[in-house]
């Protein structure tokens, strides 16, 4: 697992800088309300995602270049996923949008709005309304907050004995 977990962060590093490529996809700024969970394993709990303090109908922008690949209700829930190329799939939920699948998005482009789920969707924070946002490399999750900003860098402490 950490092989992997280094060696996708490596990945999204020669991406380009944070930032330059990707961004959030909503008009800034909103509340942080669950962070990324890394799971013990791909079956363990974890978090698969972030999750932000959100008004219904608010605009949602594509987070970078890429083509829709699904735009549909998904159990309870409206599901927006985009691929973005080398390995990459960024998805929003609970996320509405016009736009059919195949469809080509640019950076910044509104490809939806953030609409209700249905009454028993056990939605994923204590908000009235959040959006859960996601990024899959190959199928394994990661952290979008690696793309747009937000990720704590990694700090090496010394190694105290005793």
């Amino acid at each position: 697992m950490l092989k992997f977990a280094v060696l996708s962060l490596f990945t999204l590093a020669t991406l380009g800088p944070t930032g330059a490529s990707w961004q959030a996809p909503f008009d800034s700024p909103h509340r942080l309300v669950r962070p990324y969970l890394q799971p013990a394993s791909d079956y363990s709990a974890g978090h698969r995602g972030v999750d932000y303090e959100i008004e219904l109908d608010e605009p949602l922008f594509a987070p970078a270049d890429g083509v829709i690949a699904v735009s549909k209700v998904i159990v309870n829930r409206g599901v927006l996923a985009i691929k973005h190329g080398a390995g990459l799939l960024s998805e929003l939920e609970p996320a509405c949008s016009d736009m059919p699948v195949g469809t080509t998005v640019l950076k910044g482009e509104v490809i939806g709005w953030a609409c209700s789920a249905d009454a028993d969707y056990a939605q994923h924070c204590s908000a009235d309304s959040c959006l859960h946002f996601s990024l899959r490399l190959e199928g394994k999750y990661l952290s979008p907050s690696a793309l747009i900003g937000g990720l704590n860098p990694s700090r090496l402490l010394p190694y105290a004995r005793g």
